[in-house]
């Protein structure tokens, strides 16, 4: 009967019929041909086809690899900071009937779908972590995770998900100095622990040589040389060395130290 119903509307308006029957299908694009809401046939071989128009429904799908973009947008990380995320998603219709038919426009389907995943995924891992995953050091597996999560969605839409890879990352502004505080003093701290890590060694290293070499030394002189060697070492400021005074040579110093004022005062007087 719907056949029948074409044929009649073809003969009746043949000039429309045939202006307007023919379909071009382009290279890498596919053809999805209804009539009267029936499917029907997919044209995939590129060239021009003669298809009656009346009752004629085509939907063209392109097979092509595409890509889209997904903006910044502000979510949560791990650890419940906001971060200003972005990502790029690659795909190619591998089934041109689901595309066409099993979802209402497909592209704006994925879209949604990526940017579910997105932050989906990015709220599972902190910005930063010096152990464990993180979006910022572990991107190549996170971009892995987010490709097997959306073709998981997307698989009877007839979507192939080639790559799905963050474009930004970044801490929001309204926590980025205070981030940035954080880190500087992050850095500060490891930095820290190399270096007194380092001076461990040095310090036992010397405590060592000095016994190899037949030096014997009191548990008091391992306790300034320990004590000495570590401010040297893990100090900023310039080392002021110091001249322990003796309790036997006490008294020579206050001599002197008194000759030295006298003179002085002399010296004023006179002026």
């Amino acid at each position: 009967m719907k056949d029948i119903l074409s044929f009649i509307l073809g003969i009746l308006f043949l000039p429309i019929t045939m202006l307007g029957s023919w379909v071009v299908v382009h290279p890498q694009e596919e053809k999805i041909l209804l009539f009267w809401g029936e499917l029907k046939k997919v044209i995939k071989d590129p060239g021009l086809y003669f298809v009656l128009l009346w009752g004629r429904t085509v939907i063209s799908v392109s097979t092509k690899r595409q890509t889209f973009d997904l903006h910044r947008t502000v979510v949560a990380d791990g650890n419940g900071n906001p971060i200003v995320i972005a990502g790029v998603c690659t795909y190619q219709v591998s089934d041109s009937i689901k595309a066409a038919l099993n979802v209402e426009k497909y592209q704006e389907f994925l879209k949604t779908q990526a940017m579910a995943v997105l932050k989906q995924v990015s709220s599972k891992y902190p910005y930063e972590s010096a152990t464990g995953h993180s979006l910022k050091n572990e991107a190549r597996e996170i971009a892995g995770e987010m490709v097997t999560l959306l073709q998981s969605k997307v698989k009877d839409a007839g979507i192939k998900v080639i790559s799905f890879e963050l474009s930004d990352l970044s801490y929001a502004p309204e926590i980025a100095q205070a981030m940035l505080v954080r880190q500087q003093a992050q850095a500060l701290v490891d930095a820290r622990k190399v270096v007194v890590e380092g001076a461990v060694e040095i310090v036992h290293d010397a405590i060592m040589r000095l016994e190899a070499k037949d030096i014997k030394l009191t548990l008091s002189e391992k306790s300034k040389i320990v004590g000495n060697l570590l401010i040297v070492i893990c100090g900023e400021a310039k080392v002021q060395p110091t001249y322990p005074i003796q309790d036997n040579e006490t008294a020579e110093v206050q001599e002197l130290l008194k000759r030295v004022i006298s003179g002085i005062d002399k010296l004023a007087a006179k002026q």
